[in-house]
Order: structure tokens, then sequence, then C-alpha cells
């Protein structure tokens, strides 16, 4: 089955449709679905695609039926969103999930639920989860969405169907950006950095991709001085996480831009790339201190 009308323009995710509309087909869906991939690919409106598929009567968000008709006016009430408050998915939301799910559809018919950056969940709310995942009641799917799913607990990941999204090819994220939207000669790095087209989109259309280039001038400013530049004081969790893997990126791809020999440029990599994903996991760091220290061993 060809892809809906919400996903036309984003043909990477055909194949995704494809096999889900399979699995659908066969009777044989799993309650729980792990959908992954590269942060900025579509997997956010793919998962709504296939949330709406469970939820139409014909199995395809056929867009006539009671269902479908529902899901158009943004209420209908077997189908339910969770996501990061701000930054963690929190036990309470979970336990909340939980409680909505007791009982019996008010259609009579799937309850689904989409859970974004599942791997946002704390501890708690994973294992909070984790009974609904091993004991489904009838009739309800779960549907995980996430960029990085080897942060999620096994015990979870164990209890899902992985459908794995696949990247776009670069001719595809070019057609996605449209002319003049970013530098072909800068596409590959932005692209490694936002993940994919839709994400990058997002950030030219924002004016982030001016601020993006300020942080790589700064990087190379305190790279040369050993002080921190001004540039880079302020950033929240999420900022520096981003300016983090900027300098990673740029590191890999011309590591001689930054420092004198590859040992030590290897040295600073690993700590960089340390460094993002404790800002990634653990929110509250202090941004200033924590670079500052990297330079110190640069």
């Amino acid at each position: 089955m060809t892809l809906p009308m919400g996903l036309s323009a984003m043909p990477w995710l055909e194949r995704s449709w494809q096999l889900w509309q399979q699995s659908l087909a066969s009777g044989r869906l799993s309650h729980g679905w792990l959908i992954c991939g590269a942060q900025g690919i579509g997997k956010t409106e793919l998962a709504n695609a296939l949330a709406d598929s469970l939820l139409c009567e014909q199995g395809s968000g056929c867009g006539l039926c009671r269902g479908c008709q529902l899901l158009a006016a943004g209420n209908h009430p077997d189908r339910l969103v969770i996501q990061p408050d701000p930054r963690v998915i929190k036990v309470e939301q979970i336990r909340a999930l939980i409680h909505a799910l007791e009982g019996t559809a008010h259609q009579g018919g799937r309850r689904v639920v989409v859970i974004h950056q599942a791997d946002a969940m704390n501890t708690a709310a994973a294992n909070a989860l984790l009974k609904t995942l091993e004991e489904p009641a009838p009739g309800v799917h779960l549907l995980l969405v996430s960029d990085a799913p080897n942060r999620l607990p096994a015990t979870i990941v164990s209890r899902c169907q992985r459908l794995l999204v696949a990247s776009p090819s670069r001719q595809q994220s070019l057609q996605w950006l449209g002319e003049g939207r970013v530098a072909p000669q800068k596409l590959d790095a932005l692209l490694r950095l936002f993940g994919g087209p839709i994400k990058l989109a997002e950030a030219a259309e924002s004016g982030q991709l001016d601020t993006i280039e300020s942080w790589r001038h700064a990087w190379q400013r305190s790279l040369d001085s050993g002080v921190l530049d001004p540039v880079l004081f302020g950033l929240d969790d999420a900022q520096a996480a981003q300016a983090l893997k900027l300098l990673y990126i740029d590191l890999v791809a011309d590591p001689h831009a930054y420092v004198a020999s590859l040992s030590r440029y290897q040295v600073l990599a690993r700590e960089v790339a340390e460094l993002h994903q404790r800002f990634e996991t653990q929110p509250g760091l202090n941004a200033v201190a924590v670079f500052q220290q990297l330079l110190v061993h640069r």
C-alpha cells in the first residue's frame, strides 16, 4: 500500500509503512512497537499515521469512517499521547496513562498510545510502563518513538516489535529542503547535526542555522585560546548538547583544524562525545564549567 497523503512527501518512509501494513493485514500486530531511527526523519509523522491507521475502520486512514472523523477533529477518545515534560517522561505521566487505559475503549475498538521520545522516560516511568507491555489489555497498542533506543531499558525493548525507519538519501533530503534553504557544501555536516531534513528545515526557517554558525566560530576561538568564548555562555541543556555535537562533528570532519596531532584529536573527540551524552541524559549541568574544563585538556 502506498504512503498516505500526509506522508507522501517523505518517500523514504514507504518501506516502514508497507511493513506496518503487512503486519496489520496479517492480524499478527504486536501490542508494543518501537519506532526508531535518526532524529528529524519523520518518525513522529509516521507514528501518528500508524496510530491513525489502527483507529480507522478500514485500517488505512480512509478519512471517511467514524474513527477518522474523530481523528480529524482532534478528539478521538481512544488515542493517547505521552511526551517529555519538558525533557523527562515522569512516572506520574505513565501512571495517569495506565489509569486511562482501564476499562474498555470508548469506540468499542482499539486504544492506541503514542509515546514520543520514549527514551526520555526516567527509571520509575519505564518500570511502570513495563507491566502494561507485559500484560497489555485487549486492543491496546503502544507505539514508542525513539531516536536513541539504546537508552531504553532492555526489558522495554525486548517486549516491543522494532520498526526501523530508514534515513533519506542525500538527494531525497535536498528535495525535501528545497532550493536555497541550505548551502550544498554545508548540507552533510548539518544533516549529521540535526539528524534529518525535517529538523534541518525547521532550523533553517527559525534562523537557528545562524546560531549554529556562531557556535562553530566560538569553538574555534575557544580551542585556539584555551578560554571559553562568551558566545558559548548561557546555553541551556539542549543547546549545550547540540553545541557539543557540533564540535564533535567538526572534529571528525577535519581534526587538524583544531588540534596539532591525531592522538590529541582522539582524546578530545572522545571527551566531547562523553560530555554530549551527559547533557542528553543529565539535566541541570553547568555548561560553562564543563566546557571550560574540556578546554583545559584540549
